[in-house]
């Protein structure tokens, strides 16, 4: 699926995928929309700047560790069910903040690039549904 970010830590191999399910998961969390969970997140960076390394490295002393915790959390839970903040803050451990921060950033990007896209497919016309049987009559 496009956007999964498969990694390996404590001896085994995980895959982070922030898809609808983890966006709903994090707003109900919240209570707040998904790009103003992900603008906690990291207030210094635009949604532009995910991808830029240099600009990345500038904001990381506003980056709130809880919130990030909070996608790997719910990015873990399509392929690894019933996973507790306990273990995800060991594999964050065990990643070391750098390579976490490589794999969540990459998952966060995937995500927001997923819903831009949905959302400019027909700038300025409403988003209609084309008419199609639905069974056999």
């Amino acid at each position: 699926m496009r956007g999964e970010v498969p990694f390996e830590a404590l001896g085994g191999r995980w895959t982070l995928f922030i898809g609808t399910a983890a966006q709903c998961a994090l707003e109900q969390e919240h209570d707040k929309g998904f790009f103003a969970i992900l603008q906690d997140a990291m207030p210094s960076v635009g949604l532009g700047d995910v991808e830029d390394k240099a600009k990345m490295a500038k904001a990381a002393r506003d980056l709130r560790i809880g919130t990030l915790r909070s996608f790997a959390l719910h990015g873990l839970a399509k392929y690894h069910c019933g996973l507790t903040v306990d273990q995800v803050d060991e594999i964050i451990d065990d990643l070391g903040f750098k390579r976490f921060g490589e794999i969540i950033g990459t998952a966060i990007a995937a995500a927001a690039d997923r819903v831009t896209e949905e959302g400019e497919k027909a700038p300025g016309k409403p988003r209609t549904r084309t008419r199609r049987p639905t069974g056999k009559h």
